[in-house]
């Protein structure tokens, strides 16, 4: 039985999402507090449904879209390119589907590495701070300690820090340190 078209983009996009690694850091360094995952979960169908819901939509508002997403949910900005990869992604492949190629589909998703399924609501994610489920306060202090040290550099790259409007009046967000 054929995939219809809707179904066969849910897979893709699913494929695309879990594949993105800024994502990911964002929620296991819990940017996006405790219910991250689920919210990460929400915007991969957000914007499953955005995709498939519009006509002709351009690259840079695909961009737009999901920059303002990440910056809403995750206080996160995303400067290491892969906002405009994954957006393009999402479109070569919306187009694609639309057109019922599959094997130009499987050749797409070959190129992609192939990393676990982590947007499920059952996925087990490996929170960088204490796990809010763990109950064990005594040793779960301690070890919050350590993952906070260690994670401070890579939680400096992904927050904004510097808000300066330029002279057009958009405002560029600036973070410490370029990869």
């Amino acid at each position: 039985s054929k995939m219809n078209f809707e179904e066969q983009y849910r897979v893709v996009v699913a494929k695309v999402f879990n594949n993105w690694s800024a994502l990911r850091l964002a929620v296991e360094n819990g940017m996006g507090g405790k219910d991250g995952h689920k919210v990460a979960i929400e915007i991969m169908d957000y914007m499953y449904q955005y995709c498939i819901g519009n006509q002709n939509i351009a690259l840079s508002e695909l961009v737009d879209v999901l920059e303002e997403i990440m910056d809403q949910e995750f206080d996160t900005v995303c400067d290491d390119g892969s906002i405009p990869e994954l957006c393009s992604c999402l479109l070569n492949l919306l187009h694609l589907c639309r057109q019922g190629k599959i094997n130009e589909i499987e050749v797409e998703l070959q190129k992609l590495p192939n990393k676990s399924e982590w947007l499920r609501p059952d996925a087990q994610i490996a929170y960088a701070a204490k796990n809010p489920d763990d109950t064990s306060s005594s040793e779960g202090e301690s070890e919050t300690d350590e993952s906070m040290e260690v994670d401070t550099p890579s939680e400096t790259a992904q927050s904004k820090t510097v808000q300066q409007p330029d002279p057009e009046g958009w405002v560029t967000v600036k973070t410490r340190r370029k990869k």
